[in-house]
């Protein structure tokens, strides 16, 4: 698009279109029903949102609550945290929640993490979803946006008397670059996810491991424990 769109978002530079074909809407007069049918379809639909990989190096792992056999430290808001505003939205509306652990085992025994009992303050005990239905729930629906395609502009073919028009599909480039945008994004996080999982991940003697848990209901819950099982 050149230098004058140079640092304009997707949605930023859908924007500027639909306001360019507002003045044609103004210079050619085009049929009601449909210039507004294009405005409801530009400012009311969502647009696909890249991924941003978490950082396990920029996330602060400071405080560390020491157990007998495991010290560890937990950071919630990671997806906010990381600015995935978008994905932070959904993971809410959803009741979930994406937490990172750091975990160190004392012990001169390999740990399993499921042998690992977490609770929402000290004691109602929590239990983790699998990482794959955390993905599923905030992923983006990346074929719902082939449902632009359906959108047409028509313009008057001078001169304006013979009452031809010219049908423009406006909705299939805007289809296809959500669609590439949203498909990138999810495989990108699965990828991201899936490296990052921590179940049934084991922690070597005197060691430490670091990634992700998923956990379902535990919005309202301000620490989150964790403890070896007896």
């Amino acid at each position: 698009m050149g230098n004058a769109f140079e640092g304009l978002s997707f949605c930023q530079i859908r924007r500027l279109i639909s306001f360019f074909f507002l003045f044609l809407h103004k210079s050619f007069a085009m049929q009601k029903t449909i210039f507004y049918l294009f405005i409801a379809v530009v400012f009311i639909s969502s647009c696909a949102r890249p991924y941003r990989k978490i950082n396990m190096s920029a996330i602060p792992f400071k405080e560390f609550r020491e157990e007998t056999k495991i010290s560890y430290s937990v950071r919630q808001g990671v997806l906010f945290n990381m600015k995935d505003y978008f994905f932070a939205r959904r993971e809410q509306k959803k009741n979930m929640s994406l937490m990172a652990f750091k975990i160190v085992n004392k012990t001169d025994l390999p740990l399993n993490i499921n042998d690992l009992q977490f609770s929402c303050g000290a004691v109602i005990p929590i239990s983790t979803i699998p990482v794959a239905d955390f993905y599923n729930a905030i992923k983006q629906k990346a074929a719902l946006y082939w449902l632009y395609s359906v959108g047409v502009v028509v313009y008057p073919r001078p001169p304006k008397e013979d009452k031809k028009f010219i049908p423009l599909p406006f909705g299939l480039p805007m289809a296809a670059a959500n669609f590439a945008i949203a498909y990138k994004s999810n495989k990108k996080m699965q990828h991201d996810f899936q490296l990052l999982d921590l179940t049934n991940k084991v922690i070597q003697p005197h060691d430490s491991i670091q990634g992700i848990l998923t956990f379902k209901n535990v919005a309202n819950c301000g620490d989150i424990f964790v403890t070896v099982k007896e």
